[in-house]
C-alpha cells in the first residue's frame, strides 16, 4: 500500500490533496500534516479585517474540507524531512515514513535582521496573524484616535494591509483627527514593485484619497513597544499604536535540509513536473519552489495564483507515480492579473494588460477569488456576505 504524506495545506498542498481524492489510486494511504487547524485564504484576509467576511470563508477548518475517511488529518509542525529515508519528523519527534511526499510548508515572514521586529511587529500572512492585529487595534492607543498605525512594507499585502486599516477607521468614524492615522514605510523608492506604473498609479491616488500617507526610501531600523525607528537621510523615531509588518517572506526553513539547488533568496530548484531533482517522489509547490526546470529562470512570485495553478499539475504527476505511469504534465506559470483592494467597493485591477479601477475591478476581484474558493459551499456563503 503506498503512502502519501503532504506536508502544508496552503493554496498548494490542500488543493493538490483534494485532486488526488477525487481519483485515488486503489491501495492508497494519504497522511496530512499542518500545524494549524484551518485552510486560510490569504488573499481576503483583508476582508476578515475589515469585517466584510467571515472566518467560514475566509479559514475554514479542514475537517470541513477533507473527508475523513481517505485521509488522517496530523495537526503537528514539521521540524524534519529526510528525502534519502522518505520520512518526516514531527515536533513530537514522531517520524512518519512515505513512498511520495507532497512537500508545500509555506514561507515565514523575513524580519531582515530589524531589532524588536519580530517581538513588536505584527505579520500579516496568517489567520492568527489578522486576529492578533485586529485585537491589537481595538486595546492601543489607535483604538482611540491618538497614534497612527504603521504599516512596513509597501508591496501588496502591506498596501492592501494599509487599504483595510484605513476602512475599519472609516466604519467606525474616526477618521477626524491631526495627522495620518495610517503611514506606510517602504524601503524601495516606489510601492508595488512588480506592478504595472498604470496600476502603481492608480493605487497612489486612491491612497491619497484615503489619508493614508506612503513615505518611501525608508531603512527601518528598529521596533519597540511604542513606535519605529528609521533612517531617510538622518535618524528619526516613529510613535505608532501598532507595527504590521508586511516586508516581504522568506522560504521555510524546512527547505534548508533538501538536497537541492537554491536561487537566491527563493525557494528552490525543481524539475518541470515539480519534482524535486534527483527524488523523483517528492514534488514541490508553492513559496517553495523557487523556478522549474533545469535552465535557471526567473523566480515564480509567491502567490496563492502560482500555487493554484500548480496544484493541477502536482495532482496528475502523483497520480502517474503511484499508478506506475511516468509523470509529464509540466508546469509552467501563466500570470492572469494583479489586484489591490481599496474597499468594499474598490479595487485596483490589471487584468493581462488591461487596467481598471472602481467597482468593476472590485467586481473582477471577488470573481477570480471566488473561482479559486474550495467547494460551493464556501462560495456561495461568501457571495450572501459579499452582498449583504
Amino acid at each position: 500500500m503506498a503512502h502519501v504524506v503532504f506536508v502544508g495545506l496552503g493554496f498548494g498542498g490542500l488543493y493538490t490533496l483534494r485532486r488526488l481524492v477525487d481519483e485515488v489510486p486503489e491501495g492508497t494511504r494519504i497522511t496530512a500534516i499542518d500545524k494549524r487547524d484551518r485552510f486560510v485564504f490569504t488573499p481576503l484576509l483583508y476582508e476578515y479585517l475589515a469585517g466584510e467576511l467571515e472566518v467560514d470563508v475566509v479559514a475554514p477548518r479542514f475537517d470541513t474540507l477533507i473527508p475523513s475517511a481517505e485521509v488522517e488529518l496530523v495537526q503537528s509542525l514539521v521540524t524534519g524531512v529526510d528525502v534519502d529515508e522518505r520520512r518526516v519528523v514531527l515536533e513530537s519527534g514522531e517520524a512518519i515514513d512515505y513512498d511520495a511526499l507532497v512537500l508545500a510548508p509555506g514561507s515565514v515572514p523575513a524580519f531582515h535582521g530589524v531589532e524588536g521586529a519580530e517581538v513588536h511587529g505584527i505579520p500579516f500572512y496568517s489567520f492568527d496573524d489578522a486576529e492578533r492585529l485586529r485585537t491589537t487595534l481595538r486595546v492601543r492607543e489607535w483604538a482611540r484616535g491618538e497614534r497612527p498605525a504603521c504599516v512596513v512594507g509597501g508591496g501588496v499585502v502591506g498596501i492592501e494591509l494599509a487599504f483595510a486599516l484605513a476602512e475599519v477607521l472609516e466604519m467606525e468614524g474616526r477618521r477626524e483627527g491631526v495627522g495620518p492615522r495610517v503611514v506606510v514605510l517602504e524601503a524601495l523608492e516606489d510601492i508595488l514593485r512588480g506592478m504595472s506604473e498604470s496600476v502603481r498609479r492608480m493605487t497612489r491616488r486612491k491612497l491619497e484619497e484615503k489619508g493614508i500617507e506612503v513615505r518611501t526610501s525608508i531603512r527601518v531600523l528598529e521596533v519597540d513597544e511604542e513606535g519605529v525607528r528609521f533612517e531617510n537621510g538622518g535618524e528619526q523615531r516613529f510613535d505608532v499604536a501598532v507595527v504590521a509588518w508586511a516586508a516581504g517572506i522568506r522560504p521555510n526553513p524546512l527547505l534548508e535540509s533538501l538536497p537541492a539547488d537554491r536561487h537566491g533568496k527563493h525557494g528552490v530548484r525543481v524539475e518541470r513536473t515539480l519534482q524535486l531533482p534527483g527524488h523523483p517522489d517528492v514534488f514541490v509547490l508553492g513559496d517553495a519552489v523557487s523556478y522549474p526546470g533545469r535552465a535557471i529562470g526567473a523566480p515564480l512570485p509567491d502567490t496563492a495564483q502560482a500555487a493554484f495553478q500548480q496544484s493541477e499539475v502536482a495532482a496528475k504527476n502523483l497520480h502517474a507515480w503511484l499508478t506506475g505511469r511516468y509523470p509529464d504534465e509540466e508546469y509552467q506559470y501563466g500570470h492572469l492579473g494583479d489586484f489591490v483592494r481599496v474597499s468594499r467597493r474598490e479595487a485596483v485591477a490589471d487584468i493581462r494588460g488591461v487596467v481598471l479601477d472602481g467597482g468593476g475591478a472590485s467586481l473582477a476581484r471577488r470573481a477570480a477569488y471566488l473561482f479559486r474558493m474550495p467547494d460551493w459551499a464556501i462560495r456561495t456563503s461568501a457571495i450572501r456576505q459579499w452582498l449583504g
